[in-house]
């Protein structure tokens, strides 16, 4: 009876036993499948990538990429790409910042104080303060994987710290990279101590940007290859961009004026932030890692800027690089976008199914020749792409809520100044009173002067007034089918005056349509001051992104590029304005906003324009929206 009980007791443990190794494989699969593409547990994936990174691709704390692994490699893991040592390392410890505030495991904040810690050695190996390393090895002497990559002859000797190599020229790619992770780690996880090392890193790097006239210059005194923010040098719009979102972080993390000043003076002076929006071309040869550079940037800007004018337009930044994004599988690109537009589908079933089926990673066996002084080095070995991506898009969903832990989608947590609000009249947006720059001493001279004008507090309809929208009121209106939602055009003034009190509301004063488009800054167009077509084409020409990019200050879409809108008021000079003109006097409507059809002039938001009010087919697609009294 005894030997029965112990052959039941052993049979119940193997079963325990077998059921846990089936656990444990289907937990960790077999390395040849990396990175697990179909692996639907997301958090065991997470964990597992994360293990296969530090096993693999983790050199003194920094991530090395497409790493040649033991025994034809090193045992340090520095036969490597070590040109993107900063620009993995920087991802990752934001990766580990976010995950450390969704965990708290102490384990993985000891990760983020190392890789930190070798992020400052960066900075130390090459005597400079300031002056970045891209990477650096423990070694006495050249080694072999110098010669394969990137530029040889930017290897150097540390004399600061002996026993080190380092290798030189870095670009905007390390800078940013490493000056995302920081924030997010002092943000996230760094102690008090830490927090101050941090402080003073970048406080350092920051300002060595600055002295060098907004450039990245290397220790022989020489702007690196893809280092020149400066504002008299061309550059591309991005590398206008990317600044800005350095000086913000700096001024976030060590409260110093002077990066605020530089950051406003960028602003203000030389456009930059008008010159952000613009920071995703549209035309090719376009490469992913400029989006990823472009995301960090307009991640901290959003995060840090309280100034909603600033912000609108690092959101229409946001949403140009949103229509290049849309349809493809940077996951951590939708997390961001969501976060921060959360009243668009952007992190949705899709990024789930993305995250599901990752290959941003590899792990490949090659037999390959490399170059090298003297002729070809032939290496056969296995090589390693690390993973920082994908613990990245994981741990920053499940920090926004955007994800749960069950691998299910979750509400979100976005910023207050980003969540979706019920309007109070149905489509329209909230104009607040007080005054602003009317006019223009640029334009025709019907827009002068330039003066300041105040006006009450309003709302104004969001859209022009639709097809449906006016069919409602006039039951005899006729469109096709597919122009539902377009603009009502070929109506009169009188015809639009008659819709806008039928609905309990009016059309704006030209007063009230420029605020409404200007906001209180004085900007040429709805969007900022610079132009680009992508803004003003609300037909889909370049879909939806495009024209939530162009919308006003307070929200309101088409304010150039649409149609003509009819205002108010009679076409009369301004106050002050002694040219002549026959037209003017109680004779001709104002219409403001000129259609995409014109010259981009027009599309200013002084632009002025008349009209017979009693015609309805004027060659000019003319439209309207309406208003309403807020007090």
């Amino acid at each position: 009876m005894k030997r029965g009980n112990k052959l039941k007791s052993d049979l119940i443990i193997l079963i325990i036993l077998l059921f846990v190794f089936r656990i444990f494989a289907a937990a960790h699969p077999p390395v040849e499948k990396y990175p697990y593409p179909g692996f639907s547990d997301l958090a065991g994936k997470a964990q597992w990538l994360q293990q296969d990174l530090r096993r693999n691709n983790l050199q003194y704390g920094l991530v090395m990429p497409r790493v040649l692994l033991p025994p034809q490699g090193n045992a340090d893991h520095s036969s490597a790409h070590q040109e993107d040592g900063g620009n993995r390392s920087g991802p990752y410890l934001a990766a580990l910042g976010f995950q450390y505030a969704v965990t708290h495991d102490t384990k993985v904040l000891r990760w983020a104080n190392e890789t930190f810690a070798a992020i400052e050695i960066l900075e130390k190996v090459t005597g400079i303060p300031g002056c970045l390393a891209r990477s650096f090895n423990l070694s006495e002497k050249p080694q072999r994987h110098e010669q394969w990559f990137f530029f040889p002859g930017e290897w150097h000797q540390s004399t600061s710290m002996p026993g080190y190599r380092w290798l030189g020229d870095p670009s905007s790619d390390t800078m940013t990279n490493l000056l995302y992770g920081l924030a997010i780690y002092y943000d996230l996880a760094a102690d008090a101590s830490h927090k101050q090392r941090v402080k003073e890193l970048v406080d350092r790097i920051v300002t060595r940007e600055m002295n060098q006239g907004m450039r990245i210059v290397d220790v022989d005194g020489k702007m690196t290859l893809w280092g020149n923010y400066n504002p008299h040098l061309a550059h591309e719009m991005i590398n206008s961009l990317l600044p800005l979102g350095h000086l913000k972080i700096a001024y976030h993390l060590t409260g110093a004026g002077r990066f605020q000043f530089k950051y406003m003076e960028l602003i203000k002076k030389y456009g930059y932030a008008d010159q952000a929006i613009l920071a995703n071309s549209f035309k090719p040869p376009t490469v992913p890692w400029d989006t990823k550079l472009g995301m960090e940037a307009l991640y901290h800007l959003l995060s840090y800027e309280d100034d909603p004018l600033l912000r609108n337009k690092y959101l229409a930044s946001l949403e140009r690089y949103w229509l290049t994004q849309k349809n493809k599988n940077f996951v951590a690109f939708q997390v961001t976008y969501k976060h921060f537009v959360p009243d668009n589908n952007g992190f949705s079933e899709k990024s789930l199914e993305s995250l599901v089926n990752w290959k941003g990673a590899w792990r490949q066996h090659r037999d390959e020749w490399l170059r090298q002084e003297g002729g070809p080095m032939h290496v056969v070995g296995t090589w390693q792409e690390p993973a920082q991506e994908y613990l990245r898009a994981y741990w920053s969903a499940r920090y926004y809520k955007l994800l749960t832990a069950d691998n299910n989608l979750g509400s979100g947590d976005p910023p207050q100044w980003a969540k979706p609000t019920k309007d109070k009249f149905a489509g329209m947006v909230f104009v607040p009173g007080g005054t602003f720059i009317m006019g223009s001493n640029i334009g025709d001279a019907d827009e002068y002067p330039q003066s300041i004008v105040n006006v009450k507090p309003f709302y104004i309809d969001r859209f022009e007034v639709s097809n449906k929208e006016y069919a409602r009121f006039n039951p005899d209106h006729h469109y096709s089918p597919e122009k539902t939602d377009a603009p009502v055009l070929n109506v009169s003034w009188y015809d639009a005056a008659a819709f806008a009190k039928w609905a309990g509301k009016r059309l704006p004063t030209e007063a009230e349509w420029e605020k409404a488009a200007r906001g209180t800054d004085g900007r040429k167009y709805p969007w900022g001051n610079i132009h680009d077509m992508s803004f003003a084409e609300p037909d889909g020409v370049v879909q939806e992104a495009a024209w939530r990019a162009g919308k006003s200050p307070y929200g309101a879409y088409w304010m150039a590029g649409g149609a003509w809108e009819w205002t108010a008021d009679w076409y009369k000079p301004y106050p002050g304005n002694t040219t002549f003109s026959p037209a003017y006097g109680e004779i001709y409507k104002v219409i403001r906003g000129a259609t995409a059809f014109a010259d981009p002039s027009m599309q200013r938001c002084a632009h002025r324009y008349y009209l017979d009010p009693t015609t309805h087919v004027s060659g000019y697609p003319v439209g309207f929206r309406c208003v309403k009294d807020a007090e």
